[in-house]
């Protein structure tokens, strides 16, 4: 079921909106704030993880190294290696 949000935006991002619509990435406001809205929170999961991240991160000493792992593929979606080098490269 889908409902109506309102929202106020800046004119700047509402034109970059409009330009990518008249370009023929998405048909309409709807549907490209939708599509960058979930691509958002598909790229940040960690947003959605609340307190039970927290209650994980306080017990993280008595995690066992198999459930670190968990948590560390969950945060770091693309892995730890690649956090390490991109911090290691700037």
């Amino acid at each position: 079921m889908t409902k109506i949000v309102t929202a106020r935006l800046s004119g700047e991002l509402l034109r970059k909106i409009d330009r990518l619509i008249s370009e023929g990435r998405f048909r309409s406001r709807s549907e490209a704030f939708r599509v960058i809205v979930e691509g958002y929170l598909n790229e940040h999961p960690e947003l959605l993880m609340g307190e039970s991240l927290e209650g994980m991160l306080q017990e993280s000493p008595d995690l066992s190294d198999e459930e670190l792992q968990k948590l560390g593929s969950v945060l770091f979606k693309d892995g730890v290696a690649k956090l390490v080098t991109e911090g290691r490269e700037r």
